[in-house]
């Protein structure tokens, strides 16, 4: 999967593998004490202190080269700019470690923190690990005391195990069976300036759609993840008697407490394959992808790339090798905890595509749910995204209806 992703951004010209975090600080931030911390955590893990090409990750000897560059500067504005090029300019793995950070003096007492940890290096279960031990170390900083500079488990040794795995293809040979490739439903490619480009639009859930989708799972005895997934997948699929999809599913591969302490992209994407008669009832619907996910599943060790070769799915441009759409459920944005420090998450605008349609859902700070639709421009226009909303919102209200 990290070959993958070096080679796609290497064809790309552009991060597509970035990922930012930025938070507004208040109190009284130690600039010298913060940067140490930076340098205890990113040190402890290999997967954060290495630097990597399209066939090999060297650990580097220099654990003390990670540096926190500082700048002031006169607005909250002006802050957001001077954190751009974070995210925006892509990293030099061959020679910079796969994480970033700035710290951005406003006024005092009010910083700004921009953080961007690439994706080959790990995943947002990292983002929140790396979050934990930079909070603990800096606090332990500021006591006097020195902070744990044990080193974390290693994911290099779990990327060693899967190289040498031998597969077996025949369940996802048999499950992908005359799938192709997904073509890209724009039908005139977006001008220079709008290309790579990802376009959000909110789902517009409520409180009653919460109600609804806590409801039926439990009366379905499922998550709500898998009746937000159902919802989508009737709303993306297509057939007059028979409905059918394949839509993809984040899964995380942390079963161990050893995964659970692990920095890296510890994770896959499951292509799930779903069929049901036309007309059947929101339970219904439910029931089958439940059944669909709970087999994918029990298969998920096997990484894409593996899966793409069982399928024998060649990846052609304007299309997606198995599937346009993505689910990803529960999201939660990191937190930072700092000692004597106030620290507020801001979204930071993506700004480059990795998959076609991407649909996140997660919980407010009041317990409803919301939901944001993430289109790239190469693949779905403005006009096809409203109706992707519209038909998402008419999906989610005929799952609902037998309550």
């Amino acid at each position: 999967m990290q070959r993958s992703m070096l080679a796609h951004e290497a064809l790309a010209d552009r991060p597509i593998y970035n990922m930012p975090l930025r938070f507004g600080l208040t109190g009284t931030v130690d600039e010298e004490v913060l940067g140490q911390a930076f340098r205890y955590a990113v040190r402890r893990h290999p997967a954060l202190s290495a630097h990597y090409d399209v066939d090999v990750a060297v650990l580097t000897d220099r654990p003390a080269e990670f540096e926190l560059s500082h700048v002031t500067c006169a607005s909250p504005e002006d802050a957001a700019a001077a954190l751009g090029d974070l995210w925006d300019v892509p990293f030099d793995l061959a020679a910079e470690l796969p994480v970033r950070a700035r710290l951005v003096s406003v006024a005092p007492g009010e910083y700004h923190l921009g953080i961007c940890v690439h994706h080959v290096a790990g995943d947002s279960w990292s983002l929140t690990l790396l979050l934990n031990e930079l909070g603990s170390a800096y606090a332990t900083l500021c006591r006097g005391g020195t902070p744990d500079a044990t080193g974390g488990p290693d994911f290099f040794d779990h990327a060693a195990r899967e190289q040498v795995t031998s597969w077996d293809h025949s369940w996802w040979r048999e499950r992908l069976r005359d799938v192709r490739p997904q073509p890209f439903p724009r039908e005139i490619e977006p001008d220079e300036e709008d290309s790579g480009r990802i376009l959000d639009f909110p789902l517009r859930l409520d409180a009653a759609h919460t109600r609804g989708v806590r409801r039926l799972a439990r009366e379905a005895r499922v998550s709500p993840a898998t009746v937000l997934f159902a919802a989508v997948s009737d709303a993306v699929s297509d057939g007059d008697t028979t409905r059918e999809t394949v839509v993809g599913l984040p899964v995380a591969l942390r079963d161990t407490d050893a995964l659970q302490r692990t920095v890296g992209p510890l994770l896959n994407t499951l292509p799930v394959r779903t069929s049901w008669r036309t007309g059947v009832a929101g339970r219904g619907i439910v029931h089958t992808h439940a059944e669909a996910i709970g087999d994918a599943m029990a298969h998920k060790e096997m990484p894409l790339s593996q899966i793409l070769r069982a399928a024998e799915i060649r990846r052609v441009p304007g299309t997606a090798p198995l599937f346009l759409h993505l689910v990803n459920i529960d999201t939660e944005v990191p937190r930072l905890r700092l000692p004597g420090i106030r620290a507020t998450a801001h979204t930071v605008p993506l700004r480059w595509a990795q998959l076609p349609a991407c649909w996140e859902f997660g919980w407010a700070t009041v317990g409803n749910l919301e939901g944001t639709l993430r289109v790239a421009t190469d693949a779905f226009d403005e006009e096809l995204a409203n109706m992707l909303v519209a038909d998402f919102r008419s999906s989610l209200a005929r799952v609902l209806s037998d309550l």
